[in-house]
């Protein structure tokens, strides 16, 4: 199968930027790996998407970490870094009539709110925004909370769907970005564009079609591509990561964990592994606990 790309480029006079993205491969192996099938699956392939082609529009920011929920339906969560390496699980709780609505089909309107944190690197400051809309639409969702949250204009396409043909997934997507200044007859033209903009399957269709040719449907100027690369799924836990997630639920809790007499399992949302910390561990962090105030601002990621 094809490779995913991410492909950077402007129109010739670099007055506005866009981001095209094709995430099939990634978008399948977060599908095996959580095992999902359906909307499931689907729901969380935008999300992968949103994720990588807001961390592509990063200024001096490492990575973003992004949180949707749909009240106590499901929680999705995606990390990705400027380069293109992302991880992302969804949670769903499959008693609810919303998820049961979403397996048969359906297409109900959802409590959704939308929660970035973009990090600095070397930084405990993060800068975060949240917002929460009612719709059945998560590109919708996303796209307002772009309007609240990022200083410059932009908007974000995203498209994920199994081919009835053969019955495999799809993703791709596209995000926008005005530059300084921008004249606004080019600016008028360009929402005009992608308001315009068919579903971005029928532009993508199912082949590794070049990105030159597709980004000319994108945008309604020529073309100027920038750089491209290839997302690549990441996941960055750890046994010293679990460890230091665990010391920060404080000595109470860990030594009421230890008092349990078994080894606490820790699962890591992103990637299923399974971390085992022994009890006599347990106490150990519960000595190194060292009780602290976050810096100003700041706010714990998962």
């Amino acid at each position: 199968m094809f490779q995913d790309y991410l492909f950077y480029g402007t129109d010739v006079e670099t007055r506005y930027a866009f981001r095209m993205l094709h995430l099939t491969s990634l978008a399948r192996h977060a599908q095996s790996l959580h095992g999902l099938s359906g909307r499931r699956a689907e729901i969380l392939g935008q999300g992968l998407l949103t994720g990588v082609l807001l961390a592509s529009i990063l200024e001096d920011e490492e990575r973003i970490n992004l949180r949707v929920q749909a009240g106590g339906d499901f929680t999705m969560g995606i990390e990705t870094t400027r380069h293109a390496v992302t991880r992302g699980y969804l949670e769903c709780n499959s008693e609810s009539e919303l998820i049961q609505d979403l397996d048969a089909g359906g297409h109900p309107v959802m409590p959704l709110v939308v929660r970035s944190l973009r990090t600095k690197p070397h930084s405990s400051n993060l800068f975060e925004g949240i917002t929460g809309t009612e719709t059945h639409s998560f590109e919708l969702a996303v796209n307002e909370h772009l309007a609240a949250s990022y200083q410059m204009k932009s908007k974000i396409k995203v498209d994920c769907w199994h081919n009835p043909a053969d019955q495999l997934l799809y993703a791709v997507g596209v995000i926008y970005l005005e530059l300084p200044n921008l004249k606004s007859d080019v600016s008028n033209a360009l929402w005009r564009h992608v308001d315009s903009l068919p579903p971005l399957r029928t532009i993508f269709g199912h082949e590794a079609h070049d990105p030159d040719e597709l980004a000319n449907k994108l945008i309604p100027h020529q073309v100027r591509a920038i750089n491209s690369m290839n997302p690549a799924w990441g996941c960055s836990c750890s046994k010293e990561s679990v460890e230091r997630m665990l010391t920060q639920l404080g000595k109470r809790e860990l030594l009421s964990m230890a008092d349990e007499h078994k080894p606490a399992e820790i699962r890591c949302h992103y990637c299923n592994k399974f971390f085992n910390v022994s009890e006599e561990r347990l106490r150990e962090l519960a000595q190194e606990c060292q009780p602290s105030v976050p810096p100003p601002g700041s706010r714990l990621i998962n």
